[in-house]
């Protein structure tokens, strides 16, 4: 299967986000249109203390409108890599450090041009205070309890999970 061949590209919506509607060649000769965002990379940190606890945020997500436990991370900006991304997003969300190793990469989804990057974080430890408690809740979770969580389609990075439980031999 050969790729579609891109004709056309307007920007239709251009805030946090940017969604561009591509309109594509199809191999019949027919063509098709998409909206795409496109977004900046981000980094999503599987954070373990000692005890085998997992270092989570509760946050506010405005697309389901409730009140989430999540893994931390954030955006990556342009001019930093993905590791001081994670590192930064770890530490001002929670309060925890610890040893990052990157353990891969993955796709947003179908319809996005960003990329993940997924880190494991061992030994983590709390140092500081998360920089905006009103925004953000650290919680330590039981790891069995934490498998749980995975399972029950509460957590919006799941993939990010399983790479970093996989890569910690976790699974």
């Amino acid at each position: 299967m050969e790729p579609w061949r891109k004709v056309g590209e307007e920007i239709v919506y251009d805030r946090y986000r940017r969604i561009v509607s591509r309109s594509f060649a199809l191999p019949d000769g027919s063509t098709a249109e998409f909206e795409v965002v496109e977004f900046l990379d981000s980094a999503a940190v599987f954070a373990l203390t000692p005890d085998q606890e997992v270092v989570l945020v509760r946050e506010f997500r405005p697309g389901p409108e409730e009140v989430l436990l999540e893994l931390p991370g954030g955006v990556v900006e342009l001019d930093e890599a993905p590791s001081e991304a994670a590192r930064a997003e770890l530490l001002e969300e929670t309060g925890y450090e610890g040893e990052i190793v990157e353990v891969g990469t993955l796709l947003t989804n179908a319809y996005g041009t960003n990329t993940k990057y997924v880190f494991a974080a061992t030994e983590c430890r709390l140092i500081a205070e998360p920089e905006a408690p009103e925004l953000t809740e650290p919680l330590l979770m039981p790891l069995a309890a934490f498998r749980s969580h995975l399972r029950s389609g509460r957590l919006t990075e799941v993939d990010a999970a399983y790479l970093a439980l996989d890569h910690l031999g976790l699974l």
